[in-house]
């Protein structure tokens, strides 16, 4: 059921009242920064009268009420939860200032993070232009409420409105998100407009993870102040759902790998019967796929260090993510974790294409081999048998080059997750004295204009930059921990890769002396045939 024209109309209202009222705080945002006496960590400290390094409701009340504001109980809740971005229900530093510093204009927001803090006592009150200017920006805050408010009331006093509803009809192509083109198709059917810059805005307002996308939760708490109280339930759907596909994934893998392995135990078979039955040029030919297969596997390996070196590059360029996180406060964790499943998503992806490439790569063995069956039945048996011990013979000595080779291969890629292991610790231990080569040309930096300017705070600044700097070891030796872990997670992968190749090596070596064992028995019964009969002339 969708909404009539006359509550769309109120549903575009509420939507532009939402994106002026953003507005007008981003105005009084860019006020506030403009002023040379106003430094964010101290206005932080001028609220937070206790100390302790994070905001109440009390201690917005009193700031208020020192400047003549007196909201209401619902108003202070409401400027606790545009305060507390990350929903944690506690207002941090890093909160205060992504509240408060320009959003629209970088060279503004980067001047006004760079100005130097002062030192304010307990109680103490803020020069006047910046004690204006912050509450002025909490005053739009609450005076958006009122008219978002009233907006609303207009809007879910319409006997047909329904939050569902009105997510439907912005959201006309049904793809489960709002994005900016479809909010502004809504607006442009309903005979409203808005500038791109007053879409940001209203994206800035509703779009809570700031991912892009508005979903039904973020509008639903936006249009009418209520949280979606399913939005668990949801999740942990998705969730299961994800779940299953993988169970089934897997289960379609394990399928994949029976038959790999029937085809396998037909490719013995097939090679068993073609022992018995093969000639002087069929073991030509045996030696040439050999050294096909060879070939083959060389290139595998060629491909598979490729993707190591692709992986070492992506680890690379993940460090680097991290420390350019570390100087930019807007990037996300969450934009991190996408990428990891973006990466995890991929892997599975090369998984899958290598699985049905083998699988193809064994379906033309089998036509193959059924061509060569075809082709052997046709030869005797007599000039085989003749020929079996000069077989056996250049089978032992491929044996023995196919074991060195795999013991060659071994040991090389024993070599080489040794030297990764190598260049990872070298790796990690640059990047940690770039970290500390940059703080300590920013420590110097730092003293050198504090001891220009002001030499009355120098106690204060150089205990800051200590903090700063223990701050950044602690992140730095977290970095560390977690490149370990990956470390030792990698060289894992490692031992169970040499041990399953240990393995296949002993199966191999077994199947071939069953086949040698069979292949002497069967030349004996054969020379006791040739010697027993008589000699015939053809």
């Amino acid at each position: 059921m969708y909404l009539s024209s006359r509550t769309q109309g109120r549903l575009a209202n509420l939507i532009i009242t939402i994106a002026e009222g953003e507005k007008k705080t981003e105005i009084a945002r860019q006020v506030l920064a403009e002023q040379k006496m106003f430094e964010p960590y101290t206005a932080f400290r001028r609220l937070d009268q206790l100390r302790s390094g994070e905001l109440t409701v009390g201690d917005i009340s009193d700031f208020l009420a020192d400047n003549k504001i007196y909201p209401t109980q619902v108003q202070l809740e409401y400027l606790f939860k545009r305060l507390d971005l990350n929903h944690d229900g506690r207002i941090t530093y890093p909160d205060f200032v992504k509240a408060i510093l320009p959003k629209e204009d970088s060279r503004l927001r980067q001047i006004a993070s760079l100005r130097d803090s002062y030192y304010i006592e307990v109680n103490m009150l803020l020069p006047t232009e910046v004690e204006w200017g912050l509450s002025r920006v909490l005053q739009q805050e609450i005076q958006n409420f009122n008219s978002i408010t009233a907006a609303q009331e207009i809007l879910t006093g319409s006997a047909d409105f329904t939050s569902l509803d009105a997510f439907r009809c912005i959201d006309q192509l049904y793809i489960g998100y709002i994005t900016i083109e479809s909010l502004q198709t809504f607006l442009r059917g309903n005979g409203a407009k808005l500038t791109f810059d007053e879409l940001q805005a209203f994206f800035r307002v509703v779009d809570s993870d700031e991912d892009g996308r508005i979903t039904y939760s973020e509008l639903l708490e936006a249009i009418t102040f209520v949280p979606d109280y399913f939005q668990k339930e949801r999740l942990i759907a998705n969730e299961l759902r994800r779940s299953r596909e993988r169970i089934t994934q897997l289960e379609k893998e394990r399928e994949v790998l029976d038959d790999l392995q029937r085809s396998r135990e037909r490719i013995d078979d097939l090679r068993r019967s073609r022992e018995r039955l093969e000639q002087y040029q069929d073991l030509q030919k045996s030696r040439e796929r050999l050294e096909d297969l060879r070939r083959s596997r060389e290139r595998l390996d060629d491909l598979r260090r490729s993707r190591e070196r692709l992986n070492q590059l992506e680890e690379l360029q993940r460090s680097r993510q991290r420390i350019e996180q570390l100087e930019d406060l807007k990037k996300s964790r969450e934009r991190q974790a996408q990428i990891d499943e973006l990466r995890r998503s991929r892997e599975r992806l090369d998984d899958l294409r290598r699985s049905r490439e083998r699988l193809e790569q064994l379906e033309q063995e089998r036509k193959n081999n059924e061509q060569l069956e075809e082709l052997r039945k046709s030869r005797s048996r007599i000039e085989e048998l003749q020929k079996q011990r000069r077989r056996i013979e250049d089978l032992r000595t491929s044996q023995e080059r196919l074991d060195a080779l795999k013991r060659n291969r071994d040991e090389q890629e024993l070599r080489r997750s040794q030297e990764r292991l190598n260049d990872l610790k070298k790796s990690r231990e640059r990047l940690e004295q770039i970290e500390a080569l940059r703080q300590s040309r920013e420590q110097q930096r730092a003293l050198d204009e504090l001891r220009q300017s002001r030499e009355r705070l120098d106690q204060l600044r150089v205990s800051q930059n200590r903090i700063d700097q223990l701050e950044n070891e602690r992140k730095a030796l977290q970095r560390s921990r977690q490149i370990e872990r990956e470390i030792e997670y990698e060289r894992q992968r490692s031992k169970d890769r040499l041990e399953r190749l240990e393995l296949e090596a002993q199966l191999e070596r077994q199947r071939e002396r069953a086949l040698e064992q069979e292949i002497v028995t069967q030349s004996k019964i054969v020379q006791s045939r040739i010697y027993d009969t008589p000699q015939r002339f053809y």
